[in-house]
């Protein structure tokens, strides 16, 4: 092996223990940008900033939109679903009246309630892709890609790429796009200024200390023949020096754990922690205008009444938390909730469901006109099911985001 793919690999190897990534692919004009998905004119740099960023928190593995927000009342509902796969009607946190239906939050969503009843929380119970597909990997594609098929793509661009390309000009001075996730999602592909860092609270550690950093440039300089790939690892140190230099350090120069403004801590697990590196990097001021968190366990084949108390508990904990700190701090926001699709309306044989097509999508900021349900209800009787066994999608994903735009806007 050569001197050059070893130091290649050594970068790639530490770099990668700080749990840091940039994309490979640099933001350039683009033809028909307007055909695609999310492609709207606004304001950009000062304009953006003062907007306030715009956040995603996605659950992987398929969220079911009907156990957070349950049509208890429904006899479709009750035949399709035993007891021990629905939560009792007296122990709803609040319910929703849309037309002829009532919609129960489930127990453990009380927060998400309250910002409802506080206008701080508009919702579409019955979002989705309008393919048909209900692999996971296919339909997160193209979510994060922001196109409708994944046949003929017409670049190679994330919606976040694309939608920085549409506002015009160039990106602000500093990180304008990060991920509160251990790894980059596949819509910030095509962005160069572009961080994916799970755990903010003590800095980013390098293995060999702030010095290291000498000795990783000299490293990329040493590279020059792989000229791309030294411009990426170039970009990464940057960014490392520049986020550890501005967050508040402790007398012993360490780095300051992050606190929050808000009533409500943080749950140290996923989205919150996720949610919280995104509050920390909001206030450092480092030109911030898009976000993406993510919170997995939503794959619920078997067990999914405790597994959904779980992981409903700690995403409503999380935006609560994120939704007190940024009010205290007086700090714009808009953040949605997605996920890739629904589960089946009827249960199976192990206490979970399968794989469905539409689910619940959210939307939570101090811009947007709360307390509203958008969309259209289809229904649960079988004429009005997808494929007489799902819930029918009548939001396509791409409405919600761009209503959250304009809101934003």
């Amino acid at each position: 092996m050569t001197k050059r793919h070893d130091r290649r690999r050594f970068l790639q190897s530490t770099l990668a223990g700080t749990s840091l990534c940039l994309t490979d692919l640099l933001l350039k004009p683009l033809t028909g940008i307007s055909n695609l998905a999310f492609a709207q004119t606004t304001s950009h740099g000062v304009n953006a900033l003062h907007q306030g960023p715009l956040i995603v928190v996605f659950q992987r593995g398929a969220a079911d939109g009907l156990n957070i927000l349950s049509p208890l009342d429904d006899e479709n509902f009750l035949a399709a679903r035993p007891p021990d796969m629905r939560f009792n009607r007296d122990q709803a946190s609040g319910k929703i009246d849309l037309d002829n239906t009532k919609l129960y939050w489930h127990n453990e969503a009380q927060p998400l309630a309250h910002l409802f009843e506080n206008r701080m929380l508009a919702l579409w119970p019955a979002v989705g892709i309008a393919n048909e597909t209900r692999s996971h990997f296919e339909a997160q594609e193209m979510i994060e890609r922001g196109v409708h098929s994944l046949t003929n793509l017409p670049d190679n661009l994330g919606w976040f790429a694309r939608q920085m390309l549409t506002e015009g000009g160039n990106p602000p001075l500093g990180i304008p796009v990060f991920a509160g996730s251990t790894i980059m999602p596949r819509a910030m592909q095509g962005i160069s200024q572009a961080v994916a860092i799970r755990d903010l609270q003590s800095g980013i550690s390098l293995p060999h200390g702030e010095a290291g950093i000498d000795v990783f440039s000299a490293l990329c300089s040493a590279d020059s023949k792989q000229i791309e790939e030294a411009a990426v690892m170039r970009g990464h140190i940057e960014n490392i020096a520049k986020i550890n230099q501005v967050l508040p350090k402790l007398s012993d120069n360490k780095i300051a754990p992050y606190q929050t403004a808000g009533k409500t801590d943080y749950p140290n697990n996923d989205p919150g922690i996720g949610l919280r590196s995104v509050a920390r990097f909001i206030n450092a001021r480092l030109g911030l205008q898009y976000a993406w968190v993510d919170q997995t366990g939503w794959d619920t084949h078997d067990s999914q009444p405790s597994r959904m108390n779980g992981v409903i508990k700690n995403l409503s904990q999380a935006l609560e938390a994120f939704t007190q700190d940024m009010q205290a701090r007086s700090e714009p926001f808009t953040l949605i909730v997605l996920t890739e699709f629904g589960r089946r309306l009827r249960s199976n044989r192990s206490n979970g469901t399968d794989h469905g097509h539409a689910s619940l999508a959210i939307v939570i900021g101090n811009q947007i006109p709360g307390g509203q349900v958008l969309g259209k209800w289809p229904g649960l009787h079988n004429d009005a099911l997808d494929r007489g066994v799902d819930l029918a999608v009548t939001t396509e994903y791409q409405r919600v985001i761009t209503q959250a735009q304009k809101w934003r806007t």
